[in-house]
C-alpha cells in the first residue's frame, strides 16, 4: 500500500507489533490469581423461587371453537375476495 505524504504531522500506520515474549506485569498476574481464587471460593447462591419460575398451564379460551370458526370464515372471505378479483381479470368483466 502506498503511503501519502502528511503535511499535518508524522505518518502513523496504526500497526502494533505482537510481542508474545514480552514480559508480563507481575502485579497484574497476582491480581488475576487473587480474583480467580475469590471466585472459586465463593459459596453457591441458591436461587430465589418466584411465582413466575413454576411452569404454568397453557391458556385457552373457553370459546376456542368459536374463535376458530370465525378465523376460518375470515380466511375464506379473503380467499373469495382475491378469487373474485382474479376471475374478473381473467374473464374481463
Amino acid at each position: 500500500m502506498l503511503r501519502t505524504p502528511s503535511i499535518f504531522g508524522p505518518l502513523n500506520s496504526g500497526f502494533v507489533p505482537f510481542a508474545s515474549g514480552a514480559p508480563i506485569d507481575a502485579t497484574a498476574e497476582t491480581e488475576t490469581a487473587e480474583v480467580i481464587a475469590r471466585v472459586s471460593a465463593a459459596p453457591a447462591v441458591q436461587p430465589v423461587e418466584s411465582p413466575l419460575a413454576a411452569p404454568s398451564a397453557a391458556w385457552a379460551p373457553a370459546s376456542s371453537s368459536r374463535i376458530r370458526i370465525v378465523e376460518a370464515l375470515v380466511v375464506a372471505g379473503v380467499c373469495g375476495y382475491f378469487a373474485f378479483g382474479l376471475l374478473s381479470t381473467v374473464f374481463g368483466r
